[in-house]
């Protein structure tokens, strides 16, 4: 078993799923049980109790106790966590002291989904099958069992589900729009022009320093005086107010959730800003940059791996400035770390892919749009996925973030398409 694993997929199982599909056998053994425990519990009480009893006294005690004793093992399993790692499979309890049953999928045979409809109940099924037990879990209706089956079959796990299709492909990333280009006929490839030693960097470790102070500075006052105000309270709780509590604790609070807004809705955007215009002008000082800081129609972007896109912290792989050199038929990228140009004619990819970050399958996740290019470069495929770097104070919302992505498309389609 690795030390660190990821989680894949996890989902809380529907409430009081064991019992639901415990069948009549199993619940009549459950009644015996219960009876087997009220007769001890009734014999207990009767003859060795504190307090004299009589017979019918003795025997509601013991079937209260009884079926309490029995129910004790299911009110531990009311809901299970199920949660599916890039190595095994772990159920665990939400309730009560914590445990856990590990499935590791080189012990696994095969796994058997099944659809709510296939078994008659509302949510889905996964049916674990090793050498020694058939393990029986619920998938609620808001997880997809598609997407579970596909998660496991990319974790190279034998896998059943009826009208599916194995699919290699991450579910988290869908293509919003696309600008057809034929690959066949593409000319040319991407150049990777190299950054000497020398070279300015677009951003500065001081610009960074600064973007930090910018967009984290609220906050980390405001946390330290939280922390200063929960100290005074601790060393003056006898002698202070009930008002002076309040204003202290209350304004810690305050402090906290407005600097957290801040972040949110300005400082980030603030610190961008502030590093745009700091890189324009290290640009000025590159002798053989391909972009100038003059450039009026250079636009701002962010270049990400793909791995980072579904990320929950996503960081860029390199930022700058992007041009379309129209006599020469060329798109120009000057970044901070990289340098790049490549023909208009070597193109076999230019679309927008919108992104859901965290697991496969929450059921609300956050979106992210990126702008894809892609152009053959020594015999491999290149890939650039990026976004405008937002520099616009006020929420950033999800239609948004599709608002700038379809801006940088459509200036990138217009030079594409044949006039």
């Amino acid at each position: 078993m690795k030390f660190f694993s990821s989680t894949q997929i996890s989902w809380s199982e529907p409430l009081l799923f064991l019992l639901r599909v415990r069948d009549r056998r199993g619940w009549v053994q459950w009644f015996l049980v219960a009876l087997l425990l009220s007769a001890v519990v009734t014999a207990v009480v009767y003859f060795f109790g504190p307090v004299a009893r009589g017979l019918l006294s003795s025997i509601g005690v013991g079937l209260a106790g009884g079926f309490l004793l029995a129910a004790l093992p299911d009110i531990r399993k009311v809901q299970r966590e199920v949660t599916i790692l890039d190595d095994r499979l772990v159920v665990s309890g939400s309730i009560g002291r914590p445990w856990a049953i590990t499935f590791l999928f080189e012990k696994i045979d095969d796994v058997s989904l099944m659809r709510p409809e296939e078994w008659n109940r509302p949510w889905g099924g996964l049916l674990v099958d090793t050498d020694d037990e058939s393990f029986l879990v619920g998938v609620p209706r808001k997880v997809s069992l598609d997407t579970v089956a596909n998660i496991l079959h990319r974790l190279d796990v034998a896998v059943a589900l009826s009208h599916w299709e194995p699919s290699d492909a991450d579910s988290r990333v869908g293509i919003t729009d696309d600008l057809e280009l034929d690959a066949n006929s593409a000319q040319g490839e991407v150049m990777m022009l190299p950054l000497e030693e020398g070279e300015v960097r677009l951003q500065s470790t001081a610009n960074i320093a600064v973007q930090l102070v910018v967009a984290l500075g609220p906050l980390v006052l405001a946390l330290i005086g939280a922390i200063a105000a929960g100290v005074c309270l601790f060393m003056n709780w006898g002698t202070l107010s009930v008002l002076q509590k309040s204003l202290c604790g209350g304004g810690a609070l305050l402090g906290l959730i407005l600097s957290f807004v801040y972040l949110l809705m300005v400082g980030q955007f603030i610190a961008a800003a502030y590093g745009v215009r700091k890189a324009r002008e290290n640009l000025r000082l590159r002798p053989d940059a391909i972009v100038t800081a003059d450039d009026e129609d250079s636009m701002t972007v962010e270049l990400f791996d793909r791995e980072a896109w579904t990320a929950t912290v996503s960081n860029a792989e390199d930022f700058g400035f992007l041009r379309v050199d129209r006599p020469q038929s060329r798109l120009l990228f000057e970044g901070n770390k990289t340098r790049w140009q490549v023909p208009l004619s070597a193109l076999t990819t230019c679309r927008i892919e919108e992104a859901s970050v965290g697991k496969e399958g929450n059921s609300n996740p956050e979106k992210r749009y990126f702008v894809v290019l892609a152009a053959p470069h020594n015999g491999d495929a290149w890939e650039a996925g990026m976004k405008y770097t937002r520099t616009d104070i006020g929420n950033d919302t999800a239609e948004a973030r599709y608002r700038r992505a379809q801006l940088l498309f459509a200036q990138l389609a217009e030079v594409l398409t044949p006039k």
